[in-house]
């Protein structure tokens, strides 16, 4: 690959990638809104809780009908506080998962556990799936070594994809096993399918049909791209009205002369 070639294909990369960021940014922050609701809700019950109590206290003399209220008052501000903590985890590993798919990548590949990263894929695409049934089928993965923030990219490609196809809702599983030294990972749909005539199509950077998207413009071709830079392979089924099966196979260690001649991110 030239230099010229090499640059425009980070390009790409990084084009997807900032748009994959955009599409996620706007989600969590409908995401939030439930957690954020809720926490401002309760500091105001808190906060009439603690007038409550300050208004009993005052007195140098507390009466058995006043300690009684001090005691629903304080169970009432546990239960508040048990909602908060709930709200607060959560919008911790929002921005905990956001924070890892967009984190500038490392040029060196290290071992992932890539359930650590098909989770967060389901987090982040939270909002995209309400409506739709997640079958988690994880087998037991040694550690893989790769460009966790790369693979990711392929989930959260192969997720949004199958979200997309289900637009009133479905199933979507996600299977995971170790097959001698490598792993496999299906992400399979029960979505609208895609039309034989065009399968062989869909990693052709940009592919459409008939004005509808298929894929998210770049994604299963950069998708494609990541899993041979990491010496896999990707396949797909699929069937109209059935829905669709994407197998990515990546080896437990890539090829090192792979990463370093196809490395996106490597200056020409």
């Amino acid at each position: 690959m030239t230099g010229s070639a090499a640059e425009a294909k980070a390009r790409e990369i990084t084009q997807a990638r900032l748009a994959t960021l955009g599409t996620l940014v706007a989600g969590i922050a409908h995401e939030l809104n439930t957690p954020l609701g809720a926490l401002h809700s309760n500091h105001h019950v808190i906060e009439r809780a603690l007038l409550k109590l300050g208004v009993i206290l005052e007195d140098e003399v507390v009466t058995p009908d006043e300690l009684d209220e001090v005691r629903r008052v304080v169970r009432a501000t546990e239960s508040v506080l048990r909602t908060n903590r709930i709200a607060v985890e959560r919008m911790v590993t929002l921005v905990h998962n956001l924070r890892n798919f967009g984190r500038p990548r490392t040029s060196e590949a290290r071992p992932v556990d890539l359930h650590e990263g098909l989770e967060g894929t389901l987090v982040l695409l939270g909002h995209a799936l309400k409506e739709i049934d997640i079958v988690r089928d994880f087998g037991d993965l040694p550690p893989v070594v790769c460009h966790p923030n790369r693979v990711n990219q392929i989930f959260m490609n192969l997720v949004h994809n199958a979200a997309q196809a289900m637009p009133d809702g479905g199933s979507l599983t996600v299977r995971t096993r170790a097959e001698g030294d490598r792993v496999h990972v299906r992400v399979a749909d029960t979505g609208r399918g895609i039309p034989p005539e065009v399968i062989g199509e869909i990693f052709e950077p940009g592919f459409t049909t008939k004005g509808e998207r298929i894929g998210m413009g770049l994604g299963l071709a950069i998708a494609l791209q990541i899993v041979h830079q990491h010496g896999g392979q990707i396949s797909v089924e699929s069937e109209p009205g059935r829905g669709t099966t994407f197998d990515v196979y990546l080896p437990l260690r890539p090829p090192r002369h792979r990463e370093r001649k196809e490395d996106p991110d490597a200056t020409p």
